[in-house]
């Protein structure tokens, strides 16, 4: 009895650990959220090791909403953080807006994302110098809770489903369809 009890605090103290060490929540957040994925709404977006890539086209009655952007991300132990450098959106009465930022340097290399990880906070949502800091809140064996902006939050599963939970309430699905 004495050596089964033994075993099982070892293997709980082992889990544990494993996913305390460092990277380990980052990796989990890669993994589950590179892909193709695919919204409710017209929202296709791509998520990489470094890179997220979203296109959205809807026109519902006189609602055009047309949106393109690209952005730099890195995935920490405390959440995501993007800085986007091309952003596209046309809506219904209003002008194009375009907007891009150069992310090369002299060598044609592209600059890496420098962030501060102090800007992450549970139950927050940062901007800070073009950056966006989508905080982990909580997680779970399959599932892991982050805030965004607007008290919005995002649930990912690893199981290929994300939920945007909008704080006035409704969620918009999304679906992995391609994952690597």
């Amino acid at each position: 009895m004495k050596r089964l009890l033994l075993t099982c605090v070892v293997l709980i103290l082992a889990t544990a650990s494993h996913a305390c060490q460092p990277g380990a929540i980052a990796e989990k957040l890669r993994t589950w959220q590179k892909g193709v994925w695919i919204s409710s709404g017209g929202v296709y977006s791509i998520w990489t090791d470094t890179h997220y890539f979203v296109v959205q086209g809807n026109e519902l009655q006189d609602s055009l909403n047309i949106y393109c952007g690209a952005s730099q991300i890195e995935y920490t132990d405390k959440g995501i953080a993007r800085s986007q450098v091309v952003r596209v959106r046309k809506t219904a009465g209003q002008a194009l807006f375009a907007k891009t930022d150069d992310i090369f340097d002299s060598t044609g290399h592209e600059r890496p994302l420098v962030i501060d990880e102090t800007k992450f906070k549970p139950g927050t949502c940062a901007f800070d110098k073009g950056i966006l800091y989508d905080s982990i809140d909580s997680l779970g064996t399959d599932f892991i809770l982050m805030s965004t902006c607007g008290e919005d939050r995002i649930r990912l599963h690893s199981n290929g489903t994300s939920f945007y939970l909008r704080a006035s309430g409704g969620e918009v699905v999304s679906v992995r369809v391609e994952g690597w």
